[in-house]
């Protein structure tokens, strides 16, 4: 591979972070580190983590300490993610709402895909014992699976961190190297992927903005039961991850739900003031 391919391999994945939530022990931080950096890598974001910094990490590493300074503490999943637009929360497992699902290798393409449009994409992994929580899923717009061995389905943080990393690499590589396939379906297919957006994409941080605000509105044109919402936050949170908001339509659907609430403020007020003077 000639210099020019590699930095097309290598542009994209820098704009892709892995993020290891809580993480119980340091030489998984130290192996992640090692098997981001094997397949071009580099951007690690811890949160919580319970042992930082820790020998082991150092260990663990063996020959990609230099990424080990440009690790990224924070406290909250949310501020991993804040300046995100596309994230994937991997998950062994089935929950309450089905969320959008997708094997490893084709959601390496859609976040390689993303990232070569200037993207900023996250893949967040779990603590070792449990994963994820339905709360911490809730803020991805897809999960992640390895389709493992159903019998004996055991892979560690730092093992799946490794197959996920190589499933990039794969895809950033057949971004350099395309399979040609000249059939309608994959001709279509192509057009849509280089589809380029006319407006920027809103950051998971701006998403956090426009859940409160919608479900304020839902609550004041009574459609939102507040205390008892029962599963609508989390399957609007689901219709809103999929779509992927670009910065206009954010702008306008804010701009209808101020508007929602002034007229149903308005009305509201109105009929009190007639039931008054009654």
């Amino acid at each position: 591979m000639n210099q020019f391919e590699q930095n097309n391999v290598t542009k994209p994945l820098d704009h892709v972070r892995i993020v290891m939530v809580n993480t119980t022990l340091p030489a998984n931080i130290g192996s992640a580190l090692r098997a981001m950096k094997t397949m071009g890598l580099s951007k690690l974001v811890l949160v919580a983590p319970k042992t930082y910094p820790h020998p082991d990490i150092d260990a663990l590493a063996a020959g990609a300490q230099d990424l080990i300074e440009h690790i990224e503490i924070v406290e909250t999943l949310e501020q991993a993610i804040q300046d995100c637009h596309l994230v994937f929360g991997t998950s062994a497992r089935s929950r309450t709402i089905p969320w959008p699902l997708l094997d490893v290798r084709p959601a390496a393409k859609e976040a390689l895909q993303a990232a070569t449009q200037q993207q900023n994409i996250a893949i967040v992994f779990g603590r070792e014992d449990r994963g994820l929580t339905n709360e911490e899923l809730a803020l991805a717009n897809y999960h992640l699976t390895i389709p493992v061995n159903p019998e004996y389905g055991v892979l560690n943080v730092a093992q799946a961190i490794q197959v996920v990393c190589y499933e990039l690499r794969m895809a950033a590589l057949e971004q350099v190297s395309p399979v040609v396939d000249t059939s309608n379906e994959q001709m279509q297919l192509k057009q849509q992927q280089t589809m380029q957006w006319d407006e920027p994409l809103v950051t998971q941080q701006q998403m956090e903005e426009f859940y409160p605000h919608f479900e304020k509105m839902l609550t004041e044109i009574e459609f939102l039961d507040p205390d008892n919402p029962r599963l609508l936050p989390l399957r609007l949170r689901r219709l809103f991850g999929r779509i992927q908001l670009d910065r206009m339509e954010y702008h306008l659907l804010r701009g209808v739900f101020s508007r929602v609430q002034s007229l149903a403020n308005g009305s509201w007020k109105k009929s009190q003031s007639e039931d008054h003077n009654k």
